[in-house]
């Protein structure tokens, strides 16, 4: 089974909200991708060939919302799944790297075409607007998640979640 490698990032501002991006996603075989349903994500993408998630998540930040890091933050999660890719089975391991900045409003410069398709807007949240929401996130556990970090409880190794 073939692995594909993703960088995340989780930019907290200084009112402790945390910037997501939200996507299109669901069955590829839907025609018209504005039916099918949408999920909250944190920014960041694959890591292309030789690249390291440290590098890929500066890329992706930089692509997907014009803002230039310096740094990668903290790697605070791991996200394994399993799932079919344009019928090819992969396993796919995220790595979330934590980080405060101050607010901003996004502007993605690099997206792909793919990512044009699906990409629906960003917005930040807070950990008790995600808990009341009716709406997806990835990770699913995100609002139970989201406390420590934004108490500034960093965990001493990145703690494996449920993607």
């Amino acid at each position: 089974m073939r692995i594909v490698e993703s960088a995340r990032a989780l930019l907290i501002d200084p009112d402790g909200r945390v910037l997501l991006m939200r996507l299109a996603g669901g069955r590829i075989e839907l025609s018209d991708s504005a039916t099918r349903p949408t999920f909250w994500v944190t920014p960041g993408g694959s890591l292309d060939a030789g690249e390291s998630f440290e590098d890929a998540l500066l890329r992706e930040i930089r692509e997907e919302t014009g803002l230039v890091l310096r740094q990668q933050g903290r790697w605070i999660w791991t996200g394994e799944k399993e799932l079919v890719r344009n019928g090819e089975r992969v396993m796919t391991v995220a790595r979330v790297y934590a980080q405060r900045v101050a607010a901003f409003e996004p502007s993605p410069p690099g997206l792909t075409a793919e990512e044009h398709e699906t990409f629906r807007g960003f917005r930040w949240w807070s950990a008790d607007e995600i808990a009341a929401s009716e709406e997806r996130f990835v990770p699913r556990d995100l609002a139970r998640l989201l406390p420590p970090i934004l108490h500034g409880q960093w965990p001493d190794h990145p703690i494996q979640i449920a993607v």
